[in-house]
């Protein structure tokens, strides 16, 4: 389909979102951290996606993001951070096929390896993969009182995708996007007050501590 084709599409779809509930941010997190045996930690993140509010927007053809870092902190007079690691997931779902497209790469910000590319049916298994894909690199290596702290920011369009979207529109609608009388100055201008409502799309932030252990 051509991308003019699309322009239309796109917007509906946008708008449809934007008029869904938007979600009062969470208040006890399901994102859960589970210390392991040896100092290391699992990341349970519950029904993160499924509950919290995004599928709407999914259906919606909008991309759901999901940015996690885990910090393990020594417990002390001062607590002292000892090494952290982030990862960056993407759930889509598929407009012909129905199915949730997975992904996920090193770095909260994204732009690091690629760990998980899949298309599975339903979220129930697009959580248990990223659950099993998230490998947490860290660990204390000297003795003392530890714990991990995990912070999540789960989000429908983050500030590089809708820079992305708003020069994608510009670059196809071109004269009618920019400023003016008529049709287009009107076309442009409520495009823009479209992209400002999508900053009221479902945004939650999550700051999840474990318990404290003892290291050896």
């Amino acid at each position: 389909m051509a991308r003019a084709q699309c322009v239309p599409a796109l917007l509906l779809a946008l708008a449809a979102a934007v008029a869904a509930p938007v979600p009062s941010l969470a208040q006890d997190s399901p994102v859960q951290l589970e210390v392991e045996e040896g100092g290391g930690v699992q990341v349970r993140l519950g029904d993160l996606v499924e509950e919290g509010g995004f599928a709407g927007p999914l259906e919606s053809g909008l991309p759901v993001r999901i940015a996690l870092t885990v910090e393990l902190w020594r417990d002390g007079f001062v607590d002292a951070l000892e090494a952290q690691s982030g990862w960056r997931g993407t759930l889509v779902l598929e407009p012909l096929s129905e199915e949730y497209r997975v992904e996920l790469e090193s770095g909260a910000d994204g732009g690091g390896s690629s760990l998980l590319r899949e298309v599975v049916p339903d979220l129930t298994e697009a959580t248990r993969l990223l659950e099993e894909a998230i490998r947490v690199p860290l660990g204390p290596s000297r003795t003392g009182r530890y714990y991990y702290l995990a912070r999540v920011t789960v989000e429908t369009l983050s500030a590089s995708d809708l820079e992305e979207l708003s020069r994608w529109l510009r670059g196809e609608l071109g004269p009618a996007a920019e400023e003016g009388g008529g049709v287009g100055g009107a076309l442009g201008r409520g495009i823009r007050r479209l992209m400002a409502r999508l900053l009221g799309l479902p945004t939650q932030r999550f700051e999840v501590r474990s318990e404290r252990f003892d290291y050896p």
